[in-house]
Formats: C-alpha cells, sequence, structure tokens
C-alpha cells in the first residue's frame, strides 16, 4: 500500500536489501521500514544526517534532546554513530496515506532543519 502511495505521488520508490522502502522526497532519501510481525505498525526514518563523535557526543545528544521536547510525532535519536529521525505510529485497519505521509515527511525535514540550528549553535 505504502509503495503504490509512495509511487503515485513521483517519489520513484524502490525496495532495498532489507525489503524496506527507499525514496526520495526534497533531494533527501527516506525510508518505509517495512514490519511483517505488525503490519498496522508504520514506520518512516531519515537517516544517516550527522555524524557522531566522541568530540561531539554531548553537543548531539543535547540538540536530539532539544529537538524531541519541541517536535511532535518526530523521533530522533542516535543509531550507532548516526543521527536518524523516524517517525511511528499505529494504523487503522483502512488507513488514508495522503492523509499522513505528506505531513510526516514535512515534520522529519523540519526536524532535520531544527536539529541542525541546535547544533550549529
Amino acid at each position: 500500500m505504502v509503495m503504490n502511495y509512495l509511487k503515485e505521488q513521483g517519489l520513484m520508490p524502490a525496495f532495498d536489501e532489507d525489503n524496506d522502502v527507499k525514496f526520495k522526497f526534497n533531494m533527501l532519501t527516506f525510508y518505509f521500514f517495512n514490519n511483517d510481525d505488525d503490519e498496522r505498525y508504520f514506520r518512516m526514518g531519515l537517516p544517516n544526517i550527522y555524524d557522531v563523535t566522541e568530540d561531539n557526543r554531548i553537543a548531539v545528544l543535547e540538540a536530539v534532546n532539544e529537538v524531541n521536547k519541541v517536535y511532535k510525532v518526530a523521533k530522533v535519536m542516535v543509531v550507532r554513530d548516526s543521527v536518524w529521525i523516524a517517525t511511528e505510529m499505529l494504523m487503522d485497519t483502512t488507513p488514508v496515506l495522503e492523509d499522513f505521509i505528506p505531513r510526516l515527511l514535512n515534520i522529519m525535514v523540519g526536524a532535520r532543519k531544527e536539529f541542525y540550528d541546535q547544533i550549529e549553535g
């Protein structure tokens, strides 16, 4: 269902090696993460937006915390040594994707900008 919606929007989705759906929006690479164990669980992410090092780890965690306090739905986190942004939700049995996917994408783009504003001080 998500794959068809993304195709209809011209976002050129494709499956990656993990069977997740990779697509571009606003020149950024997003993923819809398939979860075969829970078909109603919806998770999209914007991975690898910032590298975390020992020198910047504290500043990154503080920026992540600030964004998470301000942004609804966006979950900014450190995964391995990189900052990711995700949105997660539980869908009903008849989701209307156009009602929420555009907003979720824009929320993640905004959270990314806010993260960069915070990290740059």
